[in-house]
This record gives C-alpha cells, sequence and structure tokens, in this order.
C-alpha cells in the first residue's frame, strides 16, 4: 500500500510562513508520456477524480484493466502531477507482482519511467523521495530485512480488508478493520503504522500520535513509524520534535530517500543549512572527484578477505580522501561536494556514521543494526550537527 507521501498543507504552510525559500514546489519538466496501453476515448474529469476511481476499481472492485484505463486517463489529464505518476507507478509496481512472469520486467520498466520522471522533474521534492524509493524497490537494493512476525490467518484477513478500504478512502471503515488487526496480532509494527497513518489523514492527531509510539515501542527502528510520527509532531505544533523524529527516521534506514527528502524540507524551513550531498557514481567525474572515485574503487577491489565491511570501507575512504588531495593540493583541500562531505565528517571524529549513512550498500547492511543499536546517539548528532548544521 502506497501511504500518503505528504503532511497536510495546512501545517506545512505555517512551517514555511517565516521561509522566503519555504514552499514545496513540485514543478516537473514536460516530457512525453508513451502510455502503456491505449487510453478510453472519453470527457474526462480531472485528475484526481481520476486516481480517486481508479482506487476504487482496484481495491475494492480487484478490475485492474479498469484501474489501470483510469490511471492512463489521470496522467493524459495531467502527465505534469507529480502525485498523479507516483500513484501510477506505485499500480504498476504492484501489478509487476501480480502479472505472468513473462510480463513482469515490462511492467517493471512502467514503473520505473513514472518514478524517474518525478525524481528528475523535481529532484529536492518530498515527493521525489518517495519516487526514489519505488526505484530501489525496482532494483532490489532494500538491504535491510524488514521486522516481520507470523500473525493469525484471521488477522491477516481483517487487515487485508483494512488496506483495500484505505485505498478505496473509507478511511472510518479502515481505522475499524486495522483496530481489529492489530488486537489480533500486535506484534507486527507495520500494522500500528497503518491504523495510526488512518486516523492521521481523517485529522485526528493525537490519536495517531499515540498509535504511531505504539508502533515504536513493537520496533523501534520502523522508518514509517518515525516518518509520520514527525508529521503529526508538525501538526501538532511540535517543530523541532519532528525534525528529531526525521533524524531517526534515516538512522532507521539510510537508504529511505522518504525520509531524507522530508529532513531537508523541515530542516530548512526551520533555518538549517542543508549539507548532504549524493555520492553519484552514475555521473562521470572529474579532477579530484574522479581520482577520489577511482582510489576508492580499487581499494575495495583490493581489501583482504575475513575484513568487516566497515574495516574495508574506511580504508577505501582513507585511499579516496588522500588521492583527492593529492589531486587538488591546497588550502581549499577536498573541493569534490561529496567527498568533502566525507573529509568534514572524518575530521570531526564522525567517520564510521558518515560511511554508513552515506556509503550503504548490501555488506554494510549486515553490520549496520549492531553498529545503529550501540552507537544511535552519534548517528543523530553526526546528522544534527554536519548533515543539517
Amino acid at each position: 500500500m502506497l501511504r500518503r507521501a505528504f503532511p497536510a498543507v495546512g501545517a506545512l504552510a505555517l512551517l514555511f510562513a517565516a521561509s522566503p525559500a519555504g514552499a514545496i514546489t513540485s514543478t516537473p519538466k514536460p516530457k512525453s508520456l508513451s502510455k502503456p496501453v491505449p487510453t478510453d476515448s472519453f470527457e474526462r474529469p480531472d485528475a484526481q477524480a481520476l486516481v480517486r476511481e481508479a482506487k476504487a476499481l482496484w481495491h475494492i472492485e480487484k478490475d485492474y484493466n479498469g484501474a489501470l484505463a483510469k490511471f492512463n486517463a489521470a496522467v493524459d489529464a495531467s502527465p505534469d502531477d507529480s502525485d498523479v505518476r507516483l500513484q501510477r507507478g506505485h499500480f504498476f509496481e504492484v501489478l509487476a507482482a501480480l502479472v505472468v512472469p513473462e510480463d513482469r520486467e515490462k511492467f517493471k520498466e512502467f514503473a520505473q519511467e513514472d518514478y524517474q520522471s518525478i525524481a528528475e522533474g523535481d529532484p529536492d521534492s518530498l515527493i521525489a523521495g518517495v519516487a526514489r524509493d519505488g526505484m530501489t524497490r525496482l532494483a532490489g537494493e532494500e538491504f535491510l530485512e524488514v521486522k516481520t512476525v507470523e500473525c493469525p490467518e484471521t488477522a491477516i484477513e481483517i487487515h487485508s480488508r483494512g488496506e483495500s478500504l484505505y485505498g478505496a478512502r473509507r478511511y472510518s471503515d479502515a481505522i475499524a478493520a486495522y483496530e481489529k488487526a492489530t488486537a489480533g496480532c500486535p506484534e507486527a509494527a507495520a500494522w500500528w503504522v497503518d491504523f495510526a497513518d488512518s486516523h492521521y489523514v481523517v485529522e485526528d492527531y493525537r490519536k495517531a500520535k499515540e498509535l504511531f509510539s505504539k508502533a515504536l515501542t513493537v520496533d523501534p527502528w520502523n522508518r514509517e513509524a518515525h516518518r509520520f510520527l514527525a508529521d503529526t509532531d508538525l501538526q501538532l505544533g511540535d517543530n523541532e520534535a519532528a525534525v528529531h523524529e526525521l533524524v531517526l527516521t534515516v538512522v532507521s534506514d539510510p537508504m529511505y530517500e522518504a525520509g531524507w527528502s522530508a529532513l531537508r524540507l523541515y530542516g530548512t524551513a526551520l533555518g538549517h543549512k542543508w549539507k548532504r550531498v549524493f555520492g553519484n557514481r552514475n555521473v562521470e567525474p572529474r579532477g579530484a572527484d574522479a581520482a577520489a572515485w577511482v582510489a576508492y574503487i580499487n581499494a575495495k577491489a583490493d581489501a583482504a578477505d575475513g575484513k568487516s565491511a566497515l574495516a574495508v570501507e574506511r580504508a577505501a575512504v582513507k585511499r579516496a580522501l588522500a588521492a583527492a588531495r593529492e589531486t587538488e593540493p591546497g588550502p581549499s583541500r577536498v573541493t569534490s561536494p561529496f567527498w568533502a562531505m566525507i573529509e568534514r565528517a572524518d575530521q570531526a571524529g564522525y567517520l564510521d556514521e558518515a560511511i554508513f549513512l552515506h556509503l550503504f550498500d548490501a555488506a554494510l547492511a549486515g553490520e549496520y543494526p549492531e553498529f545503529r543499536e550501540k552507537h544511535s546517539q552519534r548517528l543523530s548528532r553526526y546528522v544534527e550537527t554536519l548533515i543539517m548544521e
């Protein structure tokens, strides 16, 4: 289930009132759409109405063909609307898991196209972070295992009904179903998040906060619980608590781009300077940046077997920083934005924390839960002091 992507507009308006640059922008670049299937030719209402119809057909009627036609019509009606593209992309992603194997890659490509359009069109927006998470799922790169529990079949059926009702915007009915589901399987943290979020969308923020907090007693590192609790704190007027919850969100999962995007949005609105830089190796690097990445990759290739992932990364980062300094000597030291960020962390004594938060991969994921338990305060402090000063 694709949960809501944004906090309510009213609270964000208050948060941004004092910020000259404070507004959620969504200005995607116009881009032609290659339609996966022909769209019905009829006079269409607005795009959001079509999305609502699509969701009702999908979640309640289980009419996937009808839902697909409505999603396509919605995108045709408003091709630059990032939320509409996100909803259709998620639908394609779900279809990829349901269709026959020979069609699976096709629907993954359709989902990828929608997500990529959003991420490229407005890369600093919150919704772009949600889209990048979609691309991570499609690539099979969600490296941290989600805590799961075995629930009774009856509770699973009730929760599934709640999901359908939520998707169809029947929130009061969804709340009743989620309440029964959590009672039947109280150790399922994700279900408490669903239960809480249903209260959030009907603007019962105090109950939502109570239930998000309950989810975190079941699983203290549930990233969605932290992220949505941040939105709830914002609605209740506690801006600093909201920012802290978003810090815990990215500490929970360093690859959670929706969390990073929300942290940037909230933090900059409250006057913090944002200093996170992507380590994008898909862009051809030059100068010190290129020397650093080459040294880093070679060091990892030369690493001895049996060493911990963190030890390998630490040695590779040290070699990368040395290579960057040799390429561009002088008082400016490392001028590549990404490696300058890593150097700042090294000089401040937070190199290990920076490695986990900025160079996260499958190998590091195996060691991260233990590191997070021992050093959660240091991870949080690094984000609060060096990433958002």
